[in-house]
């Protein structure tokens, strides 16, 4: 009989996950452009707020930086033999996963 492993239940989903982590940062940075050019409408100009939609923009790619480049140091890893295959599923899975709902947040809980 078999074992069966449930941690690595869903792994195998996660190159689905992760176009959608590039699909939803992509919308997430056109959702703030767009916010950004309506704020540049509506509100008197200060130099707060330049300030403070710059700042919002360059935060957008700096979680999927984090992500690409700790899932290109796990994949050497594995190619070294320093790291289980499973563990590496393991782990793109869940690194997948969490810049997905980083960037749920990022669309979710613009001002």
């Amino acid at each position: 009989m078999e074992s069966y492993d449930r941690t690595l239940q869903g792994t195998e989903n996660a190159g689905r996950i992760w176009i959608g982590v590039y699909i939803m940062a992509v919308v997430a940075f056109l959702s703030c452009l767009f916010h950004v050019w309506i704020a540049f409408d509506v509100h008197p100009f200060t130099w707060k707020t330049p300030i403070d939609l710059c700042f919002g923009i360059l935060a957008l790619p700096i979680p999927m930086i984090i992500g690409l480049h700790f899932r290109k140091t796990l994949r050497n890893e594995l190619y070294k033999d320093l790291l289980s295959e499973r563990t590496y599923r393991i782990c793109d899975r869940w690194i997948s996963r969490l810049l997905l709902y980083v960037y749920m947040g990022f669309l979710l809980f613009q001002n």
